[in-house]
């Protein structure tokens, strides 16, 4: 009964005697709302119309303008090259280093590595080799002021004293080299012992000679028509040289510079003026107008030219003296007399050097008129 009473008055251990009951309430975290296909795909639209809208001042609004565009990036001057790709072919090896070979840009207006290589190209053909003693010797009495270098085997530089005192005084190089070294350089074994790099002389026109010599009481020139052998180039400057040979026309002058040439001529070509002539006829028809007699020699006597024997010869004081490689049937004609040495059946022709020493015995055999 006690027990009773107690259940009945406390309500403690009413609320004890009963379970406890959760339930589960839904979550207050707000969802996004379930949006239709159509929604999503409006959104999307407006979103992509504000980002064209936003490039518009970029891109421009047209054909038209997109076409501008690509003009203006045309007409841009890049200051790049860009490198080019080695393309690997089927000869190179895996295990070879490739280097790239773009081309290097010039950083200012003249310095072009192309420019360089034809200044010295250009330098190089203006310039040319002399050698063997006694033509170096006549280079330094004549003209001083051409000699860029010079070479010597040491027992030459006592012979050459004056000319590496000069050097030394002008400051210009020169080295005592060896026999090996000096056979590279001159490109010959016969140098002499001496070589010397000089600046080529300038020739002249057939006006400019006659004008130069135009007060002249005596002027003898020589003419050789198609030369081609330096040798006999050489041997001819050296008689004209002795017998007082004023000048020298030639369809080529640049071969009186010739190596070979200036050696076999031992110093005498410098003492004659080369003279250019591309029309041998209109430059011979120059000396004949100014009074000069012009004399064709024949290598041997021709049926088909009429011709007089050398020792008939008589040399005025100014005359030209043609002489061929190979018979010029108009040259002769254009001449004032043809001559011709006569020789035995055996040998009807002389080497055209020894004709020429033959013909310009005449200076001094015949007195000038």
């Amino acid at each position: 009964m006690n027990d009773q009473s107690s259940s009945n008055g406390n309500p403690l251990t009413e609320d004890k005697a009963k379970p406890t009951v959760f339930y589960a309430t839904k979550s207050n975290v707000n969802k996004p709302n379930k949006r239709s296909k159509t929604e999503r795909d409006k959104q999307s639209q407006s979103s992509f119309a504000k980002r064209n809208e936003s490039r518009k001042p970029y891109q421009g609004t047209g054909r038209a303008d997109r076409s501008h565009n690509h003009r203006e990036n045309d007409n841009r001057i890049e200051t790049f090259k860009p490198r080019t790709r080695h393309l690997a072919t089927s000869t190179d090896s895996p295990w070879k280093s490739r280097v790239q070979k773009s081309e290097q840009l010039n950083t200012f207006e003249n310095d072009h590595p192309a420019s360089f290589e034809q200044q010295v190209r250009r330098q190089r053909k203006q310039e040319t080799l002399v050698y063997s003693e006694n033509s170096c010797k006549a280079v330094f009495a004549k003209r001083p002021e051409s000699i860029i270098k010079a070479f010597f085997l040491e027992e030459k530089t006592y012979e050459f004293k004056a000319l590496i005192a000069w050097l030394v005084e002008h400051r210009l190089g020169y080295d005592i080299i060896d026999e090996e070294r000096m056979n590279k350089i001159a490109q010959t074994p016969h140098h002499g012992g001496v070589c010397l790099i000089v600046k080529k002389r300038a020739t002249l026109s057939t006006g400019n000679y006659l004008s130069q010599h135009i007060d002249d009481k005596k002027n003898y020139v020589l003419a050789i028509d198609d030369i081609n052998n330096p040798h006999n180039l050489g041997a001819i400057a050296r008689t004209a040289a002795f017998f007082n040979v004023n000048g020298l026309l030639l369809r080529q002058p640049d071969l009186l510079d010739n190596g070979a040439c200036l050696r076999v001529s031992e110093g005498g070509s410098e003492y004659l003026e080369p003279i250019h002539a591309d029309d041998f006829i209109a430059s011979l028809d120059q000396f004949k107008q100014q009074g000069y007699q012009i004399i064709a020699l024949l290598p041997c006597k021709i049926n088909s030219l009429k011709a007089e024997n050398l020792a008939k010869l008589s040399v005025s004081a100014k005359t030209v003296f043609v002489i061929f490689q190979q018979i010029n049937t108009k040259l002769a004609n254009f001449a004032d007399k043809i001559v011709y040495l006569p020789g035995s059946d055996i040998m009807p022709a002389l080497n055209i050097s020894v004709l020429t020493g033959i013909l310009l015995t005449k200076l001094t055999s015949t007195n000038a008129k």
